[in-house]
């Protein structure tokens, strides 16, 4: 990881990012199942659901150190791009956007069927 990102205070997830851990995760799911799934993740993680937005796939979480955006994109009928982009308070920060990506899609994979990573580049 580069210098860079250990004092970055935002992190946005996508088919072509550098770092591995933080390119688009694609799932095989309907779009409401994604959904709602995302909105379990982030009660589960202790964050309140601030919007959710059906039609455009987007749902906005915040936590006591980041607010969150999720976009479910459909990609096909039963396919799904899930990306986050986050934004996080602390001081003195040491990639913990990084990190709670990482957490949120360790928690999809074993959620939803996972198909893989940054397929379309």
């Amino acid at each position: 990881m580069k210098f860079k990102y250990y004092f970055s205070k935002d992190f946005q997830t996508s088919d072509n990012h550098e770092i591995e851990t933080l390119r688009t995760h694609y799932y095989r799911s309907l779009k409401d199942k994604a959904i709602e799934t995302v909105i379990a993740m982030a009660k589960e993680m202790k964050c309140k659901v601030k919007h959710v937005d059906n039609e455009r796939g987007e749902i906005i979480f915040d936590h006591l150190d980041y607010n969150a955006c999720a976009i479910v994109t459909s990609t096909s009928y039963t396919e799904m791009a899930i990306d986050f982009t986050i934004l996080t308070y602390n001081v003195l920060p040491t990639a913990p956007g990084k990190k709670a990506i990482e957490k949120f899609y360790k928690h999809l994979d074993s959620k939803l069927e996972f198909k893989g990573t940054g397929l379309y580049k």
